[in-house]
């Protein structure tokens, strides 16, 4: 299974989104862009698993394996989950107020990804420590905020560091995590 964790951010009109690809606990592919000037985080949401999306099933990767989207953000893995999208197309893309669904394009593009059997979307906490899922946020927020990321203390950059070890070696120790995966998420962490 390839697993991508998705993430977008925007605030202070700037914008961001990343995802992570995942086979086997080993990162395989990241990916990260801006986007305009004023878009919400809710589209940068979408647009972040439209192109984890779009990278996926034109990945040599796909043919041998089914996806499944991480993302942190309840707009996009409700709407997954409860179909919110059925009432939208037989309400010819009309939201429960009888308005035109909001980032219609992107949730056009979406929808034909729910629909595919091969392809699942699952809920994943923000900010829990989660390897994949923290970069991913990383990579939406260095490219909304490069100013603000680049410029990292050795010390901050350290504490980071020691936070996502931490996380690592907890979840071994609960055994969610086998040895395989911890030796290469640490690996993923020394290489960052």
């Amino acid at each position: 299974m390839i697993e991508i964790y998705t993430d977008g951010s925007a605030m202070k009109n700037r914008s961001g989104w990343g995802f992570v690809a995942v086979i086997d606990g080993t990162k395989v592919y990241e990916k990260a862009g801006k986007e305009q000037v004023g878009d919400t985080n809710q589209l940068m949401e979408l647009i972040a698993a439209m192109e984890a999306c779009d990278w996926a099933i034109n990945s040599e990767y796909f043919k041998d394996h089914d996806i499944t989207i991480y993302s942190d953000s309840a707009y996009l893995t409700n709407c997954y989950k409860d179909k919110w999208y059925i009432n939208w197309e037989n309400n010819g893309w009309k939201n429960s107020k009888g308005e035109t669904v909001a980032n219609l394009l992107e949730w056009r593009y979406l929808v034909k990804m729910f629909k595919d059997p091969r392809i699942n979307f699952e809920k994943v906490k923000a900010h829990c420590g989660h390897l994949y899922n923290e970069r991913a946020d990383a990579l939406a927020t260095g490219k909304a905020y490069p100013d603000e990321t680049e410029h990292l203390t050795k010390d901050k950059k350290n504490d980071i560091i020691y936070i996502k070890l931490s996380e690592i070696l907890l979840n071994y120790s609960m055994k969610k995590f086998d040895t395989k995966t911890t030796i290469n998420m640490i690996m993923e962490l020394i290489n960052e």
